[in-house]
């Protein structure tokens, strides 16, 4: 899990506000088999980068820290 910390609007505070910034990687679907999911993310890295590839894996929470209000972002 990595955060920071960032200014942007807060539609519930209706303002700027300062917002910390969390990314979580996301949750593999109960479904999807191991095998899958290796083929899946060997072909992206392959394809794509290492790091880019990784990306897709995480999502963006920001959380306003003046109302705790939480924006999630894939």
């Amino acid at each position: 899990m990595l955060s920071t910390e960032e200014k942007s609007y807060c539609s519930l505070c209706d303002n700027i506000t300062q917002h910390y910034v969390v990314l979580v990687r996301k949750q593999h679907k109960k479904h999807e088999k191991n095998a899958e999911s290796f083929w899946k993310g060997f072909f992206a890295g392959w394809f794509l980068g290492p790091f880019i590839a990784s990306m897709d894996e995480f999502e963006r929470h920001s959380i306003c820290s003046v109302c705790g209000m939480k924006k999630v972002e894939d």
